[in-house]
């Protein structure tokens, strides 16, 4: 990840900065669940709004 993606999630909340970065450092959804404290059934709806909010962040960033 380069700076400026680092910068934006850095401006997410824990759980989504969290598990995003897990994501992109291969670690499963079990582990991600574990890590976070939440069910496994739960990643899935998870990454998709952390993946939302950082679109956002990005958006915002570029005007």
């Amino acid at each position: 990840m380069g700076d400026d993606e680092n910068d934006a999630l850095d401006r997410l909340p824990f759980p989504y900065a969290e598990a995003l970065r897990l994501r992109a450092a291969g670690v499963t959804d079990e582990v991600i669940a574990e890590v976070l404290g939440i069910e496994s059934d739960a990643v899935g709806p998870l990454l998709r709004m952390a993946e939302a909010k950082l679109a956002a962040i990005r958006g915002r960033d570029q005007r």
